[in-house]
């Protein structure tokens, strides 16, 4: 026998997977699990949608009712200036909005609704009285209740009451809702209740509440507001009388009428600064007098140094010297008309020259003159001048000296005006006011008021019952997720994988479980009436190589992990169908039964062994098999934890037999498999279908491995074929069902060929 399979540890590796294939195979296996569960998953949505119908008809009905108010705040988005110049305020329309809804959900106005409404006593005594009250009329009703709390004034009746109130207080905006659209000045008022006459009455009551403080709230306002300018204005009044005193008192003391002003334009002068302007003006013109003096005295004294005369324009306030020039002028005329008519040594022209020469002597006489009278009128312009600035100087002395005053009188003139400004203004402001509250628009209206719905808001059927289908659907499928992430056993050829076990040599239908004899008497009647198991068994065997008969003597070790796992039906069957092939077949049937006796040597094969009918007694004959059960024929000498016996025994059995078959006991409890591992050439693991737990099977795999026995492959026993078959995995089974006829015309050509040979 060649020791070397059994020293190798089967490498066992999964073929490479895509990560788009190892997605499509998750899916795949998701929705697979989803339909294997389907029935679970159904049953699941059942019991929730009748859940979901039971809940529906428990749940109390909930109406809705719907107050609509609008809000005129085209007057609040824009603050009027304080002053002229001064900057508006604008405010956002949408945080306005927001504030009248924080304000209608206040405890302010649920107060004054609950006391309105006697929602507290409602709330707090649901007895016969209570209800009595809610018929009667509301005037009535509070008669009652007044009455009532004045037979109980105590403390603790009051603070019972304050208790009620606001648990009422509670309740109601627990069920309130104040909705806004950003795009208009609407706000929504919505209540819920299990009656639909209360959710109106209080929406209406939540509505009227809050258009009557917006009315109480303006009225008061303006109340406040001229209150306040009428105290603003007494006390202005008063401050303008004292300033204008005061004015009077300043101008009494100081002789000041109006200060000045700085002669700017369109501001008035005081008398000060007018002579200041005159004289001003009168020494700007002695100045230029005087200029003008002095430029005359030097033009007529280089005039009369050169010898001539002086020009009329020189000389304006001489009108002789004028004279004398025009007489010159007719004398020199004369005087050359005559030299051109009578000659120079005529008398006339003599007498001529000497009325000639006394003008010009008299004209010479009146030049001097004009020189002195010259540098008199300059010496009476410098003396206006002089007294002109003397004046002036002592002017603007005098006005630096009041300037002070002058400014404490603009000060007070100013404040005054101020003063005076400010209380036309406030009286202005009281008119407006008073306008305003006469004549405004209300600030909000009730648009459309609340009416009773009879239709119930909550709970809707269709979402209730929609609701219980969508999670009726979600927990049955994690439910069916979940019972499938079980370990629900080996059911397929790719659970042995997911094991990390090697591959599967064939999956064994549902047999019902026989005695080996019973099998191997029945085995040339019954062969044809299984014939799915019987191929099933033949590929077992085929997947090991036990049908060919080149190979020599093949030990074959057939255990399981646990008891009952069909290990004895599978040898019985591979042992009957390598007989039936003409192979010589010993089947070791059966674990060890170890009891504390004296031990017997084994009896030969003719003795005590269980030969299958119609074979030889020659051990070379063909078409034998033989049974040897451990429990009755081998005792613990000939046992595998003895001595050598056991396996001289098999060496001795292999010289006579084409494969020999030992049922291995179970490896997670006896160590039976763990020795026989080591001696024969072949190791089957038999698991039973949906029954052996994938980690008992690699449990199993694993120590067997590290006791060095390489398993070649695993067989599936007790496949129930139809539930395989609702598992849609592709293997070997998936064909039994689908091909039943192929298997069915199979087994009738066989009972045919049989009765053609019994022929």
């Amino acid at each position: 026998m060649d020791s070397a399979p059994y020293a190798m540890l089967l490498d066992h590796k999964r073929p490479d997977v895509s990560l788009a294939g190892h997605r499509e195979r998750v899916a795949a296996n998701t929705f697979m699990s989803i339909w294997r569960r389907r029935y679970i998953i159904v049953l699941v949505v059942l019991l929730a949608l009748g859940a979901a119908a039971a809940a529906l008809m428990l749940m109390p009905r909930v109406y809705s009712s719907e107050a609509v108010i609008q809000l005129e705040l085209a007057h609040r988005t824009s603050a009027r200036p304080a002053s002229a110049g001064a900057p508006a305020v604008v405010l956002e329309p949408a945080a306005l909005v927001q504030n009248e809804a924080r304000i209608l959900r206040g405890r302010p106005l649920m107060r004054t609704v609950v006391e309105e409404l006697g929602l507290a006593e409602q709330a707090a005594a649901p007895n016969r009285l209570a209800a009595l009250l809610n018929f009667l009329p509301a005037h009535v009703a509070d008669r009652v209740r007044q009455l009532g709390e004045r037979l109980q004034p105590s403390p603790a009746a009051m603070e019972a009451a304050e208790l009620r109130r606001d648990q009422a207080m509670r309740d109601i905006l627990s069920r309130l809702s104040v909705t806004t659209d950003n795009r208009s000045y609407l706000v929504s008022i919505g209540y819920r209740a299990n009656d639909p006459e209360l959710a109106a009455r209080v929406a209406n009551a939540v509505a009227a509440a809050y258009l009557r403080r917006e009315v109480e709230e303006r009225r008061e306002s303006a109340e406040r507001r001229t209150a306040w300018i009428d105290d603003q204005i007494q006390q202005t009044s008063a401050d303008l009388e004292k300033v204008r005193a005061e004015i009077t008192q300043f101008r009494q003391r100081t002789n000041i009428l109006e200060p000045g002003r700085g002669g700017a334009a369109g501001d008035a002068e005081n008398v000060a600064q007018q002579q200041l302007r005159t004289l001003t003006s009168q020494l700007n013109a002695a100045i230029l007098a005087r200029m003008n003096e002095e430029r005359r005295l030097s033009r007529v004294q280089e005039i009369v140094s050169a010898g001539g005369t002086p020009s009329a324009s020189d000389v304006q306030g001489q009108p002789l010297i004028s004279a004398l020039l025009e007489r010159e002028l007719v004398a020199r005329r004369d005087l050359g008309q005559m030299q051109t008519r009578l000659g120079s040594q005529h008398p006339r022209v003599a007498e001529a020259a000497a009325g000639l020469a006394e003008v010009r002597g008299r004209l010479a006489a009146e030049s001097r003159r004009a020189i002195d009278i010259a540098r008199a009128d300059l010496t009476a312009a410098r003396r206006t001048e002089a007294e002109l600035t003397a004046a002036l100087q002592t002017l603007q002395r005098g006005m630096i000296e009041a300037k002070p005053d002058e400014v404490a009188l603009q000060s007070l003139q100013t404040g005054a005006q101020e003063t005076q400004e400010r209380l036309a203004a406030l009286i202005r402001s009281r008119q407006q006011t008073l306008a305003d509250a006469a004549i405004a628009p209300a600030s909000a209206f009730l648009v459309m008021p609340a009416e009773p719905m009879r239709a119930a808001a909550s709970p809707r059927p269709m979402i209730v019952m929609l609701i219980g289908l969508a999670g009726g659907g979600i927990l049955g499928i994690g439910l069916g997720l979940l019972l499938e992430r079980r370990d629900l056993g080996v059911r397929t050829s790719g659970d042995i994988e997911e094991a990390g076990g090697p591959r599967c040599l064939g999956m064994v239908p549902s047999l019902p479980s026989r005695d080996v004899a019973a099998m191997a008497k029945e085995a040339e009647h019954k062969v044809s009436d299984m014939p799915i198991f019987q191929e099933a068994i033949r590929s077992v065997g085929a997947s090991v190589g036990l049908f060919d008969a080149a190979r020599g003597c093949r030990l074959v070790l057939v255990t399981s992990a646990m008891p009952g796992e069909g290990k004895s039906t599978v040898c019985a069957a591979l042992a009957c169908a390598l007989a039936a092939s003409g192979r010589r077949v010993m089947l070791i049937d059966g674990v060890p039964g170890r009891r504390d006796v004296q031990p017997v040597e084994p009896a030969e094969f003719g003795d005590g062994n269980q030969v299958v009918p119609g074979s030889q007694t020659d051990s070379a004959a063909q078409n034998t098999m033989v049974v040897i059960r451990r429990r009755a024929s081998l005792r613990a000498g000939a046992d595998v934890f003895g001595t050598d016996r056991f396996r001289a025994l098999i060496e001795e059995a292999s010289k006579q037999f084409d494969v020999i078959i030992i049922e291995g006991a179970p490896v997670m409890l006896v160590a039976d498999s763990l020795v026989l591992g080591r001696l024969v050439d072949t190791v089957i693991q038999v698991v039973r279908w949906a029954d052996t737990k994938k980690a008992i099977l690699s449990a199993s795999l694993e120590r067997m491995r590290d006791h060095g026995v390489a398993v070649d492959g695993i067989v599936v026993t007790r496949v129930n074929l139809r539930r395989h078959a609702a598992l849609r995995f592709m293997d070997q089974c998936s064909f039994y069902v689908k091909e039943r006829r192929f298997y069915d015309r199979l087994a009738g050509n066989g009972r045919a060929s049989r009765r053609a040979r019994a022929i």
